[in-house]
């Protein structure tokens, strides 16, 4: 893009000096006289330099200035050969460069070619009109053409002198304008430095107060503003600060107290858990216990009514034992009274061998024989009726008994028949009591684990709160580090407050 840029001036720079193709072809052909002319030229040119103390000073030494007019040879050369393209531009370029650097005035250089254009142009029109008629004219046309190329360029010098000069003045002004712009941009950039350091301490009352120039006049309007919108918007968040602190140890309190009595109904809930699971345990031992007497309890219900069974066996054959007796007693009446009749029989007998004289001692011993018999047959037969009697007695009255032990296991039977109905309610009621307390327990397990995520929720809602409170302090650590209207309003009205 540069490259193009030199090129269309380039072109633009031989448009409107008229140096076409053949300007420059023509210029081609005197490349030879050039090349011959330039170096007495340039002779002439560096014995001016150096005659002249303004621009002697440019040169250190004759090497110094050999080492320039080879340059300029080879320059000149390239001007003469009319190929006008990148690399002459570049030369050229690096020529204007380094008088910038030297110090070169413009002057100078036009001078200087003034010079090689006066050898230049008397070389030319020496080749061109040459001959013994034509030397005259040919010298009288070198200074016309030499005098109207430097007049042409005495202009030129002066005129570029007084623009350059204009340009310089304009500069200076410029200068000087941007010396006054410089001074009130330093006064407007440290008066903002102090702020701005005032400000960085933290002291939102630090205001642009110093008269500033106009330019600089909205700067410390909108500087004034904004510290201004900073310091409310400071002075409400240092509000708001005061009451999410105040907020947050509240907070923090009850979510401290929360988390302590959490604590402690956690251990409460373990401690019910762990003794409802003591009672279950015990709830249903005794469940396992209450059938086990359940079983018990049936079990002598049944011997009860075996035994009851076995008491009306027993009652019958106390029953038939006593109609023995009786029988027996009857036939020992009977005895009785065989033997009475016996007897009676015997005392008639031995009235009648008694009778019978000798013939019935016999029969007399017989009757008495039998008389006794039948005494002892009475008498052993009223022995067995007094035991009889007695037995009689004795199984009528183990008969009642036997009817009151019966009796007696029949009320024990239906105690125990009540009593198994009872064990078993108790029973249904302890498998039903283990069941719910079983449910408790779950429930109780339940709550139990509940309550401790719901004391390690406490703990970090607790932890959360220290860390609100410690960064709402934090906060209002930073916020003390800035001075608002406020706190100079409250530092300035605390003395009289004391007073």
């Amino acid at each position: 893009m540069k490259d193009q840029n030199h090129k269309a001036d380039l072109a633009e720079r031989l448009e409107f000096i008229g140096l076409g193709q053949e300007q420059r072809r023509s210029l081609a052909e005197i490349r030879p006289v050039i090349k011959d002319t330039i170096g007495g030229a340039l002779d002439a040119f560096y014995r001016k330099i150096k005659g002249n103390p303004q621009t002697a000073k440019f040169f250190s030494n004759d090497a110094h200035i050999a080492h320039a007019k080879s340059r300029q040879v080879t320059h000149w050369d390239s001007i003469a050969s009319g190929r006008y393209d990148a690399e002459y531009v570049e030369a050229v370029s690096t020529i204007g460069r380094t008088h910038a650097r030297l110090g070169l005035e413009p002057r100078w250089y036009i001078g200087g070619y003034a010079l090689l254009l006066d050898g230049i142009i008397r070389a030319v029109i020496s080749r061109e009109m040459s001959g013994f008629f034509q030397e005259k004219k040919a010298k009288v046309l070198s200074e016309h053409l030499s005098s109207v190329v430097k007049a042409a360029l005495l202009d030129m010098d002066y005129a570029i002198s007084v623009y350059l000069e204009a340009l310089a003045d304009e500069r200076k002004q410029v200068e000087a304008t941007q010396e006054k712009a410089k001074v009130e941009q330093d006064a407007a950039l440290a008066a903002l430095d102090s702020a701005l350091k005032s400000l960085s301490d933290g002291d939102l009352t630090s205001e642009l107060w110093q008269e500033l120039a106009p330019n600089f006049a909205k700067l410390r309007q909108n500087y004034n503003s904004s510290v201004a919108e900073l310091d409310a918007a400071m002075r409400e968040i240092s509000t708001s600060v005061e009451q999410v602190r105040a907020e947050s140890d509240g907070i923090s309190s009850a979510t401290e107290n929360m988390a302590r009595r959490t604590e402690q109904q956690a251990s409460a809930l373990e401690q019910t858990a762990a003794a409802l699971e003591e009672i279950t345990t015990i709830s249903g031992q005794a469940a396992q216990r209450t059938r086990e007497v359940q079983v018990i309890a049936r079990e002598s219900a049944s011997e009860t009514v075996r035994s009851g069974k076995v008491v009306e066996e027993a009652i019958a054959a106390m029953g038939d034992i006593e109609q023995s007796s009786q029988k027996m007693t009857q036939i020992i009446g009977a005895i009785d009274e065989i033997a009475f009749q016996t007897n009676l029989l015997a005392l008639n007998a031995g009235v009648e061998a008694a009778r019978a004289g000798e013939q019935g001692k016999g029969f007399a011993v017989v009757a008495q024989e039998v008389r006794e018999l039948a005494q002892r047959s009475a008498a052993a037969a009223k022995e067995i009726k007094e035991l009889i009697d007695q037995s009689s007695n004795d199984v009528h009255r183990g008969v009642e008994l036997v009817n009151k032990t019966g009796q007696a296991l029949v009320g024990i039977g239906d105690r125990v028949k009540s009593i198994d109905d009872h064990i078993s309610s108790i029973a249904r009621s302890a498998q039903e009591q283990a069941s719910g307390i079983e449910e408790i327990n779950s429930a109780i397990r339940s709550m139990d684990q509940i309550t401790q995520q719901n004391a390690a929720l406490m703990e970090e809602t607790n932890a959360s709160t220290r860390s609100l409170v410690g960064i709402s302090g934090r906060l209002a650590a930073l916020l003390g580090h800035f001075k608002t209207r406020a706190v100079r309003e409250t530092r300035v009205e605390r003395p009289r407050l004391r007073a």
